[in-house]
């Protein structure tokens, strides 16, 4: 079996597709155009409390961590996403479980395997990280939906570190402190519309956000659908194991 490169790079990029904030692949579920409506209360918020929040959430996502996700479409199931990452050392191990399919990658610096897919039966692919595009955002996932939390507008805080509130995508956006960041949060202001507000539910821990739910409308498809992302972050600061793997298991290119 020996893909043309195209289709290999193309083979990484739909995986990565479906791992980005606003570009993840669902399992059907039929779209629906509702958005996310403005809270009907007056607006508080505890500005040192949003400020410890957000600091919260960098603190979570600037080092080596576990992340598990659920992300449904429409109260669909969707896709699961477990996430073992170090952004400094260039480490990931992902698995993606999207009904009965189960899709596996490794990073190992620019080096990137994957398999699961249809096309590479038990193998493994490489590809050079260096030649997809949007290769770099994968070690920006939990950065991307972190970065909502910069627009919190109003928020209140319960017991055992608990917040709860909504966001204002547009301020978000206006403060993502990156491109691919502020590209992306502008996919979830077009799909909400504008004056939109999602709603968040988040748990703080020893300073680190360990967890963040969010809901709005996003892109799925080519079609707006209502999407719930439910984040569970730990295991900070420990060390991420990543092998290749063996020679025989890859894909020859």
């Amino acid at each position: 079996m020996k893909p043309r490169p195209a289709f290999a790079l193309s083979l990484a990029a739909s995986l990565l597709a479906a791992t980005l904030l606003t570009g993840c692949t669902g399992n059907g579920a039929q779209p629906s155009a509702s958005a996310s409506a403005a809270p009907n209360v007056t607006p508080s918020l505890d500005v040192e409390a949003a400020a410890a929040l957000v600091a919260a959430g960098v603190k979570s996502g600037s080092g080596s961590y576990k992340m598990h996700a659920d992300i449904t479409y429409a109260g669909a199931p969707g896709v699961q996403l477990d996430v073992q990452s170090d952004p400094v050392a260039k480490r990931m191990k992902m698995t993606v479980v999207n009904g009965t399919s189960t899709i596996e990658a490794r990073v190992l610096g620019s080096d990137f395997y994957l398999t699961g897919l249809p096309q590479l039966g038990k193998k493994w692919m490489k590809v050079d990280g260096s030649q997809v595009e949007g290769f770099g955002d994968m070690f920006a996932m939990s950065e991307q939906n972190l970065a909502m939390l910069s627009g919190v507008v109003e928020m209140t805080t319960g017991p055992n570190g608990v917040f709860q509130g909504w966001v204002d995508p547009q301020k978000a956006m206006d403060k993502a402190g990156s491109t691919q960041i502020r590209d992306a949060l502008a996919k979830v202001v077009k799909a909400a519309g504008p004056n939109a507000r999602i709603p968040f539910t988040s748990k703080m821990a020893d300073g680190y956000l360990v967890a963040l739910t969010t809901e709005y409308p996003a892109e799925v498809n080519n079609a707006v659908t209502h999407m719930k992302v439910a984040m569970t972050l730990s295991d900070f600061g420990k060390p991420v194991t990543v092998t290749a793997p063996a020679a025989k298991d890859l894909v020859q290119q």
